[in-house]
């Protein structure tokens, strides 16, 4: 890495932690320090989404542009207790954080954790003793490696009453006998699998959901669109001629108001089984936000109680990003006839615009 391209990056870290901090003080919910066990699902919004308005411009651009080394150089945020602070973190096929992790979630679990039983999030206590042992400190993405230990046998589920622990299993004993492109290639299925079952109990299990549709997302298309398109049209629904005729409220009939107003929660759906997962988690692919966040409706909204899941209140962190692209591990693992996306600044522009915001500021 080098050390021009560190000292650009900390200057944009000190944009999140200004922009952050100031609309958190904000905030009165008694309850509002839980915001630091998904820290990264926020900061993760932010590194995806454009810094101005209508480029394709994002931290994780930046990112690419600065660092060029041989896999995916990724800014993570590290937490002791309420502070935070960055660290850079490299991903490539054969020395792969996502899949070291889920190691050391088979570890953790020998280790008698305690799991939520409906979230698979650790209990705040022993998020507080293990969130370090993992690349990203956030519940939201424990959980998800504990979904995906799961799919893959790493571990099982133990007798308990009210809160859940696991056993690691020998294959998760033997993590190291799994790695490399063989590892990845395997969590890429299990990650579709998991999307399946997730929108099969939303759906109803429709014919022609299954793997192979999530992974012709991942090689075929860049638009989320597209996803969304597929999605509904498994039910009969063609929700891109609704967007499109944008028709009057009056005019629709009931399945086609519910089909509307089932877009948001089904877009969240979108972006936490499908976009996070390959993309922050296993940096296959980069979301691009086209606009930039706004912290104070982001943090508002998180902790408005009338949207606040009482399972799950993380769940409104996650939003669709509007396309998205291959990474350099991508192009590795998935599909090299993949369209790339036309980015619609050039790389000094991008540099130009940047100037000019650290001017505003300053």
């Amino acid at each position: 890495m080098s050390a021009l391209g560190y000292e650009k990056f900390k200057k944009l870290n000190n944009l999140f932690g200004k922009e952050f901090d100031t609309q958190f003080k904000k905030v009165t919910y008694d309850g509002k320090d839980e915001i630091f066990m998904y820290f990264d699902n926020i900061y993760r919004l932010w590194y995806y989404s454009a810094l101005f308005h209508e480029a394709f411009a994002s931290p994780a651009i930046f990112a690419d542009i600065w660092f060029k080394e041989g896999g995916v150089n990724v800014c993570v945020p590290k937490l002791k207790g309420s502070e935070y602070y960055f660290e850079w973190q490299l991903y490539n096929v054969n020395d792969h954080p996502f899949i070291k992790d889920l190691a050391a979630l088979a570890e953790i679990a020998d280790d008698m954790a305690s799991f939520d039983r409906i979230t698979h999030e650790l209990i705040p206590a022993d998020f507080e003793k293990y969130a370090h042992s993992f690349t990203l400190n956030d519940n939201i993405y424990i959980s998800y490696l504990v979904e995906m230990a799961l799919e893959m046998g790493l571990i099982k589920k133990l007798p308990s009453v009210h809160i859940v622990k696991y056993n690691s299993t020998a294959k998760g004993r033997s993590m190291e006998q799994l790695k490399g492109k063989a590892a990845l290639e395997m969590a890429v299925e299990c990650a579709a699998k998991i999307f399946c079952r997730k929108f099969s109990a939303v759906l109803g299990a429709p014919v022609g959901l299954n793997k192979n549709l999530v992974l012709k997302w991942l090689n075929n298309t860049y638009l989320t669109d597209d996803i969304y398109a597929d999605i509904y049209d498994l039910v009969g629904i063609d929700i891109i001629d609704l967007w499109k005729n944008d028709r009057h409220k009056d005019d629709l009939d009931e399945i086609d108001r519910v089909a509307l107003s089932s877009v948001y929660p089904i877009g969240r759906m979108i972006d936490r089984y499908f976009l996070t997962p390959y993309g922050r988690y296993m940096q296959l692919i980069q979301p691009i936000y086209y606009m930039p966040l706004s912290f104070e409706h982001e943090l508002e909204y998180i902790f408005d109680s009338s949207v606040r899941d009482d399972f799950d209140n993380s769940a409104a962190a996650f939003a669709p990003s509007s396309i998205y692209r291959l990474t350099n591990i991508g192009k590795k693992i998935l599909s090299h006839n993949k369209k790339e996306v036309p980015l619609n600044l050039s790389e000094i522009e991008m540099e130009n615009y940047l100037a000019q915001l650290m001017k505003y500021y300053r």
